[in-house]
């Protein structure tokens, strides 16, 4: 079976979209993370044939977790692990380890995302072992595995440019075969990315107000 896991940090405010916070209060900053949250299980929920997992930081008992997984059906876990690139490892080691075959995981940054790039990404691993969505910061939006974890999630250096550089150089190259690279598609991150996104659907809801 197909598993997408959500990574996602608790709604605590002041603790989430921080660097949004230059231009936002931080109620602003939680209410959008809240609302990026919401459209990311919203869209996962439409991909079939996938249990849906969100995988929650520090831990699993903040109401909102629990009302997402009470309204859409979705399982919750705790992260463990050092930083995010052992959290993210053990999310799939343990996944693995449960006889699933194939890992895809997301956060809630990319709340733009087509469900048409995770669905890619499951068929893609049909085939391949490691499948890899960058986004336009220089890091990734998501990333599935079919069999073993690759050393890749080691001494990256988090939330930097080179997060997608760096990743790809710790692909074994045995593995280079078996490698797919998605489209690119954008994170929410900064000021200019929430620009970007406004513009983003300002341009798609003109798109559906001229096939109408």
């Amino acid at each position: 079976m197909n598993i997408l896991i959500i990574f996602a940090k608790a709604p605590v405010k002041g603790k989430v979209k921080t660097r949004l916070q230059k231009n936002l209060s931080q109620t602003e900053a939680l209410k959008l993370y809240k609302g990026f949250l919401f459209q990311t299980v919203c869209m996962a929920k439409k991909i079939k044939n996938c249990k849906k997992i969100i995988a929650c930081y520090p831990d699993k008992n903040h109401p909102y977790f629990k009302t997402l997984a009470k309204r859409f059906g979705f399982q919750l876990i705790k992260q463990h692990g050092r930083g995010l690139g052992d959290r993210m490892k053990n999310a799939i080691t343990d996944i693995l380890h449960d006889n699933y075959k194939k890992v895809v995981i997301i956060g809630c940054d990319s709340p733009t995302l087509p469900k048409e790039y995770i669905e890619k990404a499951f068929n893609v691993l049909n085939k391949k072992s490691l499948v890899i969505g960058p986004s336009c910061d220089g890091g990734y939006y998501l990333i599935g595995v079919r069999g073993a974890v690759p050393p890749i999630f080691n001494n990256i250096k988090w939330g930097t440019k080179d997060v997608l550089k760096e990743t790809l150089k710790r692909i074994p190259k045995e593995m280079l075969p078996s490698f797919h690279l998605l489209p690119f598609w954008y994170d929410i991150d900064t000021n200019d990315d929430l620009e970007f996104l406004n513009l983003h659907k300002r341009i798609l809801d003109a798109s559906v107000q001229k096939t109408r």
